[in-house]
């Protein structure tokens, strides 16, 4: 039987200041569909939703809110669960977390396709330009409620923060966290991996370079979808011209402590196009600049409309060729209903934007020929 231990169940601590529900919301991994539940400071650890984690995990049990590991695993790619297998190895009944991930600021210049004003300012400015519905969130700064957060943890095992935004690259908020746990974490310079999610349009001031070196590593996870004008449509209103220079200025001016991640998110748009993303770190971006390997990931877009379930027969027998296709689930069928809605909502999106997604992706959109 295949070995499901799990060190994000065990030994993970997603931490969200900007649950809709809840001033506090934590689950385990920052890819799991359970729920955020809010509890009290001193309970965060040990909360008998962890504990039921853990004993299903020990007896070798997928979590149905697991399911995109389960699924990406499936279609023999390595998911975000094995990685961290490999990294942490199998560890139990731990007094803290391994890894943090933290979400506490809003702050974003892009309105991603696949995103939303969940997480993005720029999509709430740009829903409310345009008289789309959202339901109106605090944006207020979370700093000084996370540094009382870890205050209150036992940071003895703590290996990984990782920053996830909006875009952390933007103000100074995930900076300010990132002094705190350099002083809160004393061995931080020979065992903490800090990890800051972004879009790949912001520079790093030179003035932060001395706040990177107090950690073993810090890794920079940037978000390329496509390439060129594909780039430029799923990242609006990002230029890929300006993203791809800067992220290759990135590479040779950053402390050598720093290394990159490139995170492809995989949607209906781009799923044909698996492998152009990948071609172009290999050619331009395979390591930092002393020659660290640049590590590229694959993850499933969450979006009611953009899923990669949601395609036509048509694609689908286009990919079946392809390994990709592996991440279809075996139960998939087309879903006319769904389709119409989302082919209606790039509609709408593509005339505020001036964009054009049959020009964009013409092969995805020779696909979806019956619906047009």
């Amino acid at each position: 039987m295949e070995n499901l231990y799990c060190p994000m169940i065990h030994g993970g601590l997603h931490i969200n200041f900007k649950n809709m529900d809840s001033d506090l919301g934590i689950n385990q991994c920052c890819l799991s569909t359970q729920p955020l539940i809010s509890l009290d400071t001193d309970k965060i650890w040990k909360n008998l939703q962890f504990t039921q984690l853990r004993e299903a995990n020990n007896k070798n049990q997928w979590d149905t809110d697991c399911w995109e590991c389960q699924q990406i695993e499936a279609g023999g790619f390595k998911s975000f669960r094995q990685s961290m297998h490999e990294h942490f190895g199998t560890r139990h009944d731990l007094s803290g977390p391994l890894r943090i991930d933290f979400l506490f600021d809003r702050s974003c210049n892009l309105a991603c396709t696949i995103c939303g004003p969940h997480s993005s300012t720029l999509w709430q400015q740009y829903n409310k330009q345009n008289k789309v519905f959202y339901a109106k969130v605090d944006n207020s700064s979370s700093v000084d409620k996370v540094v009382a957060v870890l205050k209150t943890l036992d940071l003895s095992n703590l290996e990984q923060v990782q920053f996830c935004g909006g875009e952390t690259l933007l103000g100074n908020s995930y900076w300010k966290v990132a002094e705190v746990l350099a002083e809160l974490v004393p061995y931080a310079k020979d065992k903490l991996l800090v990890g800051f999610q972004t879009n790949g349009t912001q520079p790093v001031d030179p003035k932060h370079y001395e706040l990177l070196d107090k950690f073993k590593l810090v890794k920079f996870f940037i978000s390329i979808d496509g390439l060129e004008q594909k780039f430029d449509y799923l990242r609006w209103p990002a230029n890929w011209s300006q993203v791809s220079d800067n992220v290759l200025r990135l590479k040779n001016e950053l402390p050598v402590n720093v290394m990159f991640l490139v995170q492809e998110t995989l949607s209906n748009f781009n799923l044909f196009y698996s492998g152009q993303v990948e071609s172009w770190v290999q050619k331009y971006f395979s390591t930092n600049r002393v020659g660290d390997k640049t590590d590229h990931s694959t993850q499933l877009a969450k979006h009611e409309y953009y899923g990669i379930e949601n395609i036509t027969q048509e694609y689908f027998d286009a990919i079946a060729p392809k390994h990709i296709s592996k991440l279809i689930p075996n139960n998939w069928k087309e879903d006319p209903d769904k389709i119409k809605k989302m082919l209606n909502e790039t509609a709408k999106h593509d005339k505020i934007r001036g964009n054009n997604w049959k020009k964009t992706f013409p092969e995805v959109a020779e696909f979806y020929s019956r619906y047009l």
